[in-house]
């Protein structure tokens, strides 16, 4: 860790701990000590204030997911469109998976749920959700594949989706992070390969009033 720009240095300590104990769990001292600075002012030199910091952290995040995720949308769509709601939804879900040589692998989607309990209003306010993010795009994708169904049960089922896959995901973070038993199921491609299918049939499994 040592080579590492202290600014990166600090981002990436902090990412880690607010992955794992929540932003309010997480003093602006702790971050400065993990990152092996002395000063106890280095923090606030590079990013002004904790929220400067979680905000830029938020923003890196967002970056890092929706880069691969908009590459694979904007082909999909310039060939017409996806032809089914499985093809939208290995996107959504894989793309929220970054590589596994970047530092930030397995904190990323911890990150974001971190945050979002604590503030939901800074996440929103932090990662611009036009209408022109990938992201939303792919919701919009399945939308159209559910446009047979009812329109508020459409938006629950999308609520439930995303609540589902992101507790999931942080649920693998926190597997491979640590030695969980669990951990031997993540480590091939087959549990996203199912996250994808199971998503799928919570949209799409049939209506009853029972």
């Amino acid at each position: 860790m040592s080579k590492i720009k202290t600014k990166d240095k600090l981002k990436l300590v902090a990412q880690q701990l607010f992955a794992e104990r929540g932003i309010d769990g997480v003093s602006v001292r702790e971050i400065v000590h993990a990152a092996e600075q002395k000063n106890m002012a280095s923090l606030h030199y590079y990013f002004g204030t904790k929220e400067q910091l979680l905000k830029e952290l938020l923003k890196d995040a967002a970056e890092a997911i929706e880069t691969k995720r908009t590459v694979l949308l904007d082909a999909i769509e310039a060939k017409g469109g996806p032809g089914s709601p499985l093809e939208v939804l290995r996107i959504f879900i894989e793309c929220a998976v970054i590589e596994d040589d970047d530092p930030r692998s397995l904190s990323n989607v911890r990150l974001f749920l971190m945050a979002a309990r604590s503030d939901p209003s800074l996440v929103l306010g932090t990662v611009e959700d036009t209408r022109k993010s990938a992201y939303l795009r792919c919701l919009e994708h399945l939308r159209q594949f559910m446009s047979h169904m009812d329109e508020t049960v459409v938006e629950r089922r999308l609520f439930l989706l995303q609540q589902y896959v992101f507790n999931v995901l942080a649920t693998r973070e926190r597997s491979l992070s640590s030695g969980d038993p669990q951990q031997a199921l993540w480590k091939n491609n087959d549990m996203l390969h199912e996250l994808v299918k199971t998503a799928h049939g919570l949209l799409f499994s049939e209506i009853t009033n029972k």
